[in-house]
């Protein structure tokens, strides 16, 4: 078990400035409004269904019935506001789990850098003052590990299932969940041979067992979708697709949009650390979870390279196995944390869409604009009620406003 951690009187004093930032950065946002995401006005409507009517109508397909559920509670107990601190409990909630299950893992006092660069990323931080579901569904999911470590099978079948019923896309890093532990309790450098049958038995049963459950509880969280639309049309979406090459040259870009191109660099700086760690792929439960919810995550997004919020989840695996990399030698974290915090204020762009959201190439230049957190806020001001439109323009306008690749008119 990894010791004890104590708080002296620096890291205390950097917590209460973390903290404070962290106020500074969120208020403004919490009180401007739920947000440009494309959904949230459909998410409004969906919560407003369920809260007022009883009936359910989801915000987009194959639906969100725990994210919506919750927006229409708090909705109409407390307005936008509430429903903004929602989302922002929910990101403090996932952070407790990140921390609670990297310290579970072994990692020391160093793995704060590197949840400290997902926090301090300016998609985290808009999402966590937005009626959006993101944060909810990776607060599920990593909870879900948690209850899965410490030997709660139904606990984390549960929380599995429920972040289900807030992200569809939460079934990338659940597999990453089941199969580091289906592959767990192999030291490096043997093999699972005769003498290791019973323990990987007993593994498979666990699995199975959170498995079963948490698609019980999945199945049993879309029945209201099912039942709305007649039959399975719940489960289909408009997505256009193009050729696999543009689909490449689209998740690359926002994965640039993500972390920012000056960020990039220094991660790919840590390449090499990367890929020492991987010696451990035997041993380390957080290395096979991180690794395979990456390349997961990643994969579902060439597949739908849509919002660059959706790159979130690979974020986090990819903080993660960074502080498995650079446990020892955190400066490169530390320096994608001060950058990401940056980011939100002022970020250098680099790359501009031929056809805004129907890219099929972009141009390369150099531009240096406001955050992400910045342009977000003044687009909360300048399109205040977008999140009651009811007509496609309205929330369209908002989204474009707020997005880096979007049309300039409407900003």
């Amino acid at each position: 078990m990894p010791a004890r951690l104590r708080i002296g009187p620096g890291t205390a004093r950097w917590i209460g400035a973390g903290l404070l930032l962290v106020l500074l950065a969120g208020v403004p946002l919490i009180f401007s409004g739920p947000g440009n995401d494309l959904d949230v006005a459909n998410i409004f409507r969906s919560g407003r269904s369920i809260v007022d009517q009883h009936t359910y109508l989801a915000s987009r397909a194959p639906g969100a019935p725990v994210h919506e559920s919750i927006v229409g509670v708090a909705d109409r107990l407390g307005g936008p506001a509430l429903v903004n601190l929602t989302s922002l409990a929910a990101a403090v909630v996932f952070v407790v789990g990140l921390d609670r299950l990297m310290s579970g893992e072994g990692l020391g006092p160093n793995r704060r850098w590197a949840i400290a660069v997902v926090v301090a990323n300016p998609w985290f931080v808009v999402a966590a003052t937005s009626a959006v579901d993101y944060l909810f569904a990776l607060a599920f999911v990593v909870w879900s590990a948690v209850a899965l470590r410490s030997g709660r099978l139904v606990a984390a079948g549960v929380l599995a299932g429920l972040s289900m019923g807030c992200r569809v896309g939460s079934a990338m890093l659940i597999a990453a969940v089941l199969v580091a532990e289906l592959t767990d309790g192999q030291p490096d450098g043997e093999s699972n041979d005769e003498a290791s049958a019973p323990e990987f038995a007993t593994r498979f049963r666990r699995v199975v067992t959170v498995g079963a459950i948490t698609a019980v509880v999945a199945v049993v969280l879309m029945i209201p979708s099912y039942l709305a639309s007649d039959g399975f049309s719940f489960a289909q979406n408009d997505f256009h697709t193009a050729t696999p090459l543009v689909h490449l040259g689209r998740s690359a870009v926002k994965n640039v949009a993500l972390l920012g191109p000056v960020s990039c660099v220094v991660a790919l700086l840590a390449i090499p650390s990367i890929g020492r760690a991987l010696r451990s792929w035997r041993s380390s439960w957080l290395i096979r979870f991180a690794v395979v919810g990456f390349v997961a995550s990643e994969a579902l997004f060439i597949r739908f390279p849509w919002k660059v919020s959706h790159l979130l989840p690979a974020l986090v695996c990819g903080a993660v196995a960074l502080a498995l990399a650079l446990r020892n030698h955190p400066r490169l974290l530390v320096a994608l944390a001060c950058l990401q915090l940056l980011s939100c204020v002022v970020q250098v762009k680099v790359f501009s869409p031929d056809r805004p959201n129907q890219a099929e190439g972009a141009k390369v230049g150099f531009e240096v604009t406001w955050g992400q957190v910045v342009t977000d806020w003044q687009c909360r001001r300048n399109h205040p009620d977008a999140y009651r439109g009811r007509q496609k323009v309205e929330v369209e306008a908002a989204w474009g406003c707020s997005q880096p690749f979007a049309w300039d008119d409407h900003r």
